[in-house]
């Protein structure tokens, strides 16, 4: 039998004894076996054996203890080089002074001797005059970067100076409408002060007529007083004519006066009119200017319109049946039982016990959200028997870990990943609430361990895009993504991040370049013709022009739209023709409605109502780019209708694909809803410190994205997965099918799918 030396080398020795003649037919050394002295020999052989095993358990136990004792030497020597480097630091920034320089070099060549090192040779001055010219470097480095904080700084600057004068811009305009809305008031009163004159004018015009009619009166009593007075004596009569005269003067005058005045009020009656529509027109322009401003500052126009209002009101209407309470027979029932006091439960009068008479029950859902610290005890079995063959001591496999040299378990890593990528929490925030639920983890330390998981997801992004490649229809957007490490080379610190949505998945990437090339990284491996519904940007042109027929551009109508609100928004004389063109809009997304209600894609032949229906929205489609050619005639090269009117009519092939293909949406509105998520993680974490975090991002929001478009539970989807990478050691899966949610089978995917 095998035993180690006594010296604990490797070698390997047979047991020193006398030669057994083991017998061979025919042999003439044949003697009869002592199988007693063998078995004793063999038996103290395993006994040397294991008491030379138990000498090296003992010897491993003493190297593990100057293991122990050497890296804590070793950390004190460590303590020591960075309390020797502080101070050479410190010697450099005392350097500018000679005589200081020397004694602060004296100083370190002591501290030097107090830890070991021997200050007098000259490879530790070198060494030392080394580490100050590289401290002087790191020195002029951090310079550097504070100039360029300075400069991004004095940019920021620049741009709050010009967001302060569009503010103070506002600020006049307000100013204006308030002294418009007090011009206006006074207006209100003058008005009030005409209408109460027009109705004095009206009054004192029933007394002209009541006058007209005495006047008349006396005229005729005039009349018959001369042919009185010719029949009495004259001076009578001509006093009376006398009198009547007079009066009949004072109330011409009246009457004249009125008149002057009258139309001296009306004038500045129409004055005041004018003025009121001159005012008004301006008002509506300055709230249109603003409102316009408004958007383009926040770089999105408000696309809402004024819509009839609705008799039906909200919420339960009522007769209609109702939901009832949602049932959750999934949820674990902990039952409780709480008893009255045992004084309760005794007559006070004659003090007999009550008698349990049922119970009732009732029901509380609650949650429990807590870390805990799973402690994996695996005792160890000695063998009791000699055999050599089977092992000295047998214990359970170890636990698999997701990574090696990690305290922290698969449902950790999953809850993390959860809660940064599906959450849209970022890095601060996460720790927090891991915090808060008793598991205090660093950002840092989550941020390094991003590097591990990348292996584990890689594949899963590259199935997602495989499986898009396979789609006759597919929807594409971009949306500005912020990398910190961009800044370093003098760029903009701005990336791309690139979607794409078909056959239930979605697929993000990050590129630095906003260009047809990095389109082709997700559209290039397209393996049958494919619509691509889109935005008019020139880089999806050139990405069709560069992949032949292999790739049709659908535009979408509601950045057409878009385009239409924004010509008319500033301008009060465009929004009647702003709303006709969004009536027209409108038509066509309601034909296009009603055909696709009509629409059997299993049938070679539609029916007769699905003609009917394609024929009413051809009418309208080729009435509406009609009307814009005849607008387009009409109008000067300059007029600011012309943009729109011009883009409908340039992109009216890829405005119409959907006219051919009735499943082709009109818009791109599924690719910009999913990238609203994105771009709230952005606003919140601030983009990405590197490239390759950048590019992780954008892997798990693949993932996750593609599992709520899919309706699958994220977070025990990523308890699964993780869980069988890490009994694969740390590696994903090979075969993807069970994972991927349109290749698991039904009852798999029952499990994962998201409660509703």
């Amino acid at each position: 039998m095998a035993i180690r030396e006594a010296n604990g080398q490797a070698g390997v020795a047979l047991a020193e004894g006398p030669e057994e003649p083991w017998s061979v037919p025919g042999s003439v050394a044949e003697k009869p076996r002592d199988w007693r002295s063998l078995y004793e020999r063999e038996r103290e052989r395993a006994e040397a054996a294991e008491t030379r095993a138990e000498e090296l358990r003992r010897a491993a136990s003493v190297a593990r203890c100057d293991a122990g004792s050497w890296k804590w030497r070793w950390e004190a020597s460590r303590r020591k080089l960075r309390k020797v480097v502080a101070d050479t630091r410190a010697a450099r920034r005392a350097a500018r002074n000679a005589l200081s320089l020397q004694s602060e070099v004296g100083r370190l060549h002591g501290l030097l001797r107090e830890a070991g090192v021997d200050a007098g040779k000259r490879s530790n001055e070198i060494a030392l005059r080394m580490e100050v010219d590289r401290l002087r470097r790191k020195g002029r480095a951090l310079e550097k970067a504070l100039d360029d904080r300075a400069i991004e700084f004095q940019n920021l600057h620049k741009g709050r100076i010009e967001s302060e004068a569009v503010i103070l811009a506002l600020r006049r305009q307000l100013h204006e409408m308030v002294e418009i809305h007090r011009e206006l008031s006074k207006l209100d009163d003058q008005r009030y002060r005409i209408e109460a004159l027009e109705g004095e004018i009206w009054s004192l015009r029933q007394a002209l007529r009541a006058s007209e009619a005495s006047k008349g009166r006396l005229k005729a009593r005039l009349r018959r007083a001369v042919e009185e007075k010719r029949a009495r004596s004259p001076s009578a009569a001509d006093a009376e004519l006398r009198k009547a005269l007079r009066r009949s003067r004072r109330r011409k005058a009246t009457i004249g006066s009125l008149t002057r005045e009258k139309a001296r009020l009306g004038k500045r009656l129409r004055v005041a009119w004018r003025r009121i529509e001159r005012l008004e027109g301006r008002l509506a322009k300055l709230r249109a200017s603003r409102s316009g401003l408004a958007k383009w500052e926040s770089r999105g126009a408000c696309e809402r319109q004024e819509r009839p209002r609705s008799e039906r009101r909200r919420g339960q209407q009522p007769g209609a049946p109702g939901h009832g309470r949602t049932k959750r027979p999934g949820l674990e029932e902990r039952t409780e039982e709480h008893n009255p006091s045992s004084d309760a439960r005794v007559c006070g009068d004659c003090g007999s016990p009550y008698t349990a008479n049922g119970a009732e029950e009732s029901a509380l859902v609650e949650i429990e959200v807590r870390a805990y610290r799973r402690v994996i005890r695996r005792p160890r079995w000695r063998r009791t028997c000699g055999c050599a063959s089977s092992p000295a001591e047998v214990t359970a496999p170890p636990v698999p870990r997701l990574f090696v040299r990690t305290p922290y378990g698969t449902s950790v890593w999953s809850r993390f990943l959860f809660e940064r990528y599906a959450c849209l929490r970022p890095l601060h925030r996460v720790s927090g609430w891991l915090s808060d639920q008793g598991l205090p983890i660093s950002p840092g330390t989550l941020a390094d361990s991003v590097h591990r998981f990348r292996p584990l997801f890689e594949p899963l992004g590259a199935a997602i895009l495989a499986h898009q490649n396979g789609a006759a229809l597919r929807h594409a957007d971009e949306t500005s993504w912020r990398v910190r490490a961009l800044r370093d080379g003098d760029g903009s610190g701005y990336a791309w991040l690139w979607t794409s949505v078909g056959r239930g998945a979605v697929y993000f990437h990050v590129d630095p370049s906003r260009s047809a090339e990095a389109a082709m990284k997700l559209f290039d491996g397209a393996a049958c013709p494919t619509v691509l519904v889109c935005d008019r940007y020139s880089g999806y042109k050139k990405l069709a022009r560069l992949l032949g027929g292999r790739v049709t551009l659908s535009f979408c109508w509601a950045h057409m739209r878009r385009d239409f609100i924004r010509c008319a928004a500033g301008h009060v004389e465009l929004t009647g023709w702003c709303r006709e063109w969004l009536g027209r809009i409108a038509t066509v997304y309601r034909l296009h409605k009603a055909r696709l209600e009509l629409h059997d894609p299993g049938r070679e032949r539609q029916t007769p109502a699905f003609d009917a229906a394609h024929a009413a929205l051809e009418a309208a489609l080729g009435g509406m780019f009609a009307a814009a050619e005849g607008q387009l005639a009409r109008l000067p090269p300059e007029a600011r209708e012309g943009g729109p009117l011009r883009s409908l009519l340039n992109h009216r092939e890829g405005l119409s694909v959907f006219l051919d293909r009735p499943r082709v949406p009109l818009d791109n509105n599924l690719a910009e809803r999913l990238l609203r998520g994105p771009a709230i993680g952005r606003r919140l974490s601030f983009g990405s410190d590197s490239e390759d975090g950048a590019r992780f991002t954008a892997l798990m929001y693949s993932v996750t994205g593609t599992l709520r478009l899919n309706g699958l539970d994220v977070p025990r989807w990523l308890d699964g997965w993780l869980a069988a990478c890490a009994e694969g050691g740390g590696r994903p899966p090979d075969d993807l099918s069970p994972w991927l949610p349109w290749s698991m089978d039904a009852g798999r995917r029952s499990g994962m799918t998201a409660p509703a």
